[in-house]
């Protein structure tokens, strides 16, 4: 048997009986997310390849749940299931690229908010950025984590001690209660743990990481201990999803969803509670209800989890079905699309080579079931569950009836990929047939950082040969010959992914930046505009938009796009720092000193974000020269 289970075993059976506790009146709720955490590196689950004495302090005195899930395999979705307290056949938002939670969703900073609470999000990395809509609630959401260049292929993230740091000021500044989200995103490949963790585990990285975070989370609780918050603030530590290392051929996450990459940490500590190791299934839709029901609050009617009190008590779930979903690769190479669900010991997988597995008899998913299943009951059980998920609010929007969003969602798989629907796949359209592809794309990636530029563009090269419709690839590939500065290359293969998947807009947005840097203005004006009609809610099409139309000379057009980008991003150095650029061109031209003024303030805000922004450093310099020129002399009659 798998030695996580028997440590929880172990652990279960030598616990006290667990008895309800006194819940302090209004208490401080903290909700820690570790990004791409398998339940095998925290050392209260399994003690097999790193230590975490901090997390396991918490642990020992929390209820600790055994059997949790995530609904989704990547970072945003998984977030936005925790926050919304609803899966994505509700919210929308199945993968990271391309979506966004729109404002009429409730999250559970809003909800909090609305009674009374202080509340702030410290957030790791760029991937949860609040223009993707997550910072909903939040009256401070603090997502500085640097620059998220184009073309870049990692997502800029700050480490561990930079998000726990500020995390602990805000906590101790308040004086009435508070929630606050703490995001870290350090396990997240690729794995690069600072010392003396890197050399301690040189061959096992990822461990390292995870004993670095562990070090700082205990300078958070030692916090919360000293001034004696801990003793009125729920704690909620879970991992949005876990990560794979081989186990069923999978290497990372995002592809497949097999219990290395949906089995999750999740531990409740409940100040006056005790111990309790849960056995009942649970998922990350649970965390909302728990909340309400700690603060003794009315659930709203939409959740779809359910509180986690009773189960600790020893009940079993009133909802059986766990949903889950992995859609990333349907939208982006056009591959059937897996959805399953977990009831009791069982788990489905929904795809044209059907997947069953006892859970409890083979937690390693090693013998799949499928061919002696009932097969139509629980394609009929997973039909139902995804009907009672999708809500009324989600179909009517996707049909058009709210003006504001319905534009969105009716270009969400076109912003993805849009893949061919067919009324049925195969056996050629199955994860398990396709994932040899997305390994070579990992592999790509991997020559890419280790500076084997050309291995990685042959890799790529041959995948696209095999798989003219795998969207990622042609994003990854041009996103390469980009960082190469050979932007005709980039140009050509974003063309060729277009012609073989026309009206993508992944790479239709990249292929009209691409133009706009190659001065082909026209040609990048009607790529982008297009895109922000559809989408209307990147910062970085308006902000390239306004950068063709400065080159093609229509400023009024220019600072219009670039003022769009600024609203939805207002910390984006590169739009202040172009539109401090308009600036000083209108100054040039009409010889106006408020012009002028105006590029100083632009170059300055951008110079605030971006100290190190060298255009930004050039036309302030420009500015000031200007600044100091005498006015030429007024004409006599004037």
């Amino acid at each position: 048997m798998n030695k996580v289970w028997i440590l929880l075993g172990v652990l279960l059976a030598g616990l006290p009986v667990w008895a309800a506790p006194a819940v302090p009146s209004n208490p401080n709720v903290l909700l820690i997310t570790l990004d791409t955490v398998r339940l095998d590196r925290i050392s209260f689950y399994s003690d097999a390849y790193v230590r975490t004495p901090h997390i396991d302090a918490l642990a020992r005195k929390s209820a600790v749940f055994a059997h949790a899930f995530a609904n989704t395999v990547l970072t945003r979705p998984s977030h936005t299931n925790i926050l919304t307290g609803t899966t994505p056949p509700y919210h929308g938002v199945s993968d990271n690229p391309g979506f966004k939670l729109e404002n009429r969703y409730l999250t559970l900073a809003e909800y909090l908010k609305e009674r009374g609470y202080a509340t702030s999000a410290f957030i790791g990395a760029f991937v949860l950025d609040s223009q993707f809509g997550l910072d909903q609630g939040f009256d401070l959401y603090d997502d500085i984590n640097g620059i998220q260049e184009f073309g870049q292929l990692d997502y800029v993230e700050r480490r561990a001690d930079q998000v726990v740091e500020p995390a602990i000021a805000w906590i101790a500044s308040q004086d009435k209660k508070w929630f606050s989200w703490i995001h870290i995103f350090d396990p997240h490949d690729p794995y690069t743990p600072p010392e003396p963790y890197a050399r301690e585990y040189a061959f096992d990285p990822y461990s390292g990481e995870m004993a670095f975070i562990d070090a700082q989370l205990g300078r958070l609780f030692d916090a919360l201990a000293k001034s004696g918050t801990l003793d009125r603030t729920v704690v909620i530590l879970t991992s949005d999803h876990g990560e794979a290392f081989g186990e069923k051929e999978e290497v990372r996450h995002g592809f497949f969803a097999y219990n290395n990459t949906i089995h999750i940490p999740l531990i409740l500590y409940i100040p006056g509670g005790g111990p309790k190791v849960v056995s009942e299934n649970a998922s990350h839709l649970d965390i909302f209800p728990t909340v309400c029901d700690l603060l003794g609050s009315p659930l709203p009617s939409h959740l779809q989890g359910e509180s986690l009190l009773p189960l600790i008590d020893g009940r079993t779930r009133r909802k059986a079905e766990i949903y889950f979903e992995s859609l990333s690769p349907h939208l982006t190479m056009a591959s059937a699309p897996l959805r399953g669900f977990i009831q009791g010991n069982q788990k489905f997988i929904d795809l044209p080579i059907k997947e069953v597995y006892d859970l409890a008899a083979d937690p390693k998913e090693e013998k799949n079931l499928g061919p002696t299943a009932d097969i139509p009951r629980l394609s009929k059980t997973l039909e139902d569950l995804m009907k009672n998920l999708e809500g009324p609010g989600t179909t009517q929007d996707i049909k058009g009836k709210n003006p504001e969003i319905g534009p969105l969602l009716t270009s969400l798989g076109y912003l993805a990929g849009k893949p061919t629907k067919k009324k049925s796949y195969g056996i050629e359209d199955d994860l398990k047939t396709l994932y040899p592809l997305i390994a070579q794309v990992r592999l790509a990636i991997d020559d890419y950082r280790e500076k084997r530029p050309e291995a990685a563009i042959k890799k790529l090269q041959t995948i696209l040969r095999i798989r003219p419709n795998y969207v990622n690839a042609y994003a990854i590939l041009a996103d390469i010959h980009y960082s190469l500065a050979k932007l005709d290359l980039a140009e050509t293969v974003l063309s060729d992914g277009l012609e073989k998947n026309p009206e993508t807009i992944a790479l239709a947005s990249r292929l009209g930046i691409v133009s706009a840097m190659l001065k082909k203005y026209d040609k990048a004006i009607a790529y982008l505009e297009e895109c922000t009609e559809k989408d209307p809610y990147h910062p970085d099409w308006f902000n390239f938009l306004g950068w063709a139309y400065m080159g093609a000379g229509k400023l009024d057009r220019a600072k219009e796009n670039l003022q769009k980008a600024l609203k939805i991003s207002p910390s984006m150095d590169a739009a202040h720092n172009n539109l401090g650029y308009l600036h000083l061109t209108l100054f040039l031209k009409t010889k106006d000193r408020e012009s002028l003024d105006e590029a100083l303030r632009s170059f300055d805000r951008a110079l605030a974000v971006n100290p190190g922004l060298i255009p930004a450093q050039k036309g302030r310099e420009a500015v000031l020269g200007y600044q100091r020129q005498p006015d030429p002399p007024k004409k006599k009659g004037s």
